[in-house]
């Protein structure tokens, strides 16, 4: 009985974790879209300016390049702007954010059951029954899930507790598989952003003065 407690302590614990990192991850997206979306637009008010002020002679290669530009600007912020918006990424973050901490909560009682159980108090495999489906409850109550990568970074941050090393007590991820692991799940919701900016930047950058 009391390792399968402690076993599903360790698991309501791994799943909350994950959670906990899911919502920063889509909280980081959800910032790094709000930010990049504003300075796109910013960016097309700059080209119409920039139309207005340069290009004073209509269908010049600098006027159809701005025009073009601006126009591609419109619909590319249109289109980023409705999938984020599609995504909802911040109203899945609180989400999964409170079903973190309701696992949480729940940790905190399987572990004061397992101090029960050190102190001689006899619980019946009824009792642990319904622990367990209070677990299946609460973790079907969020509609979302986490990713494995939010799991492998949590185990990471984690590496010498007791749960995530081998039997000699050496920690199954090693220090620089954590720090790569950091770094992907780092960039893995804001990547694509960058390579927005790097396409707006060129086509700034290749807009023909002379």
């Amino acid at each position: 009985m009391k390792k399968f407690l402690e076993e599903l302590r360790t698991r309501a614990w791994r799943t909350a974790g994950a959670r906990y990192n899911a919502a920063r991850r889509l909280r980081r997206r959800e910032l790094f879209s709000t930010i990049s979306l504003a300075m796109f637009s910013s960016v097309s008010i700059a080209v119409a300016f920039l139309q207005r002020i340069y290009s004073t002679v209509p269908s010049t290669t600098l006027d159809n390049y701005l025009t073009a530009l601006a126009a591609c600007l419109g619909v590319f912020i249109l289109a980023i702007s409705l999938m984020e918006w599609g995504a909802a990424n911040g109203a899945k973050a609180e989400t999964l954010h409170r079903n973190a901490e309701d696992l949480t909560a729940y940790h905190l009682k399987l572990a004061q059951c397992l101090a029960q159980l050190d102190d001689n108090v006899v619980l019946s495999w009824d009792i642990v029954e319904e622990l367990r489906k209070d677990y299946e409850i609460i973790k079907e109550r969020c509609s979302h899930n986490h990713l494995p990568l939010d799991d492998l970074l949590f185990r990471a941050d984690r590496r010498t507790a007791k749960e995530f090393v081998t039997s000699e007590g050496n920690p199954l991820i090693s220090w620089w598989m954590k720090q790569w692991i950091l770094f992907h799940w780092s960039i893995l919701s804001v990547w694509y952003f960058g390579v927005f900016w790097t396409v707006i930047v060129a086509a700034v950058a290749a807009i023909p003065w002379k």
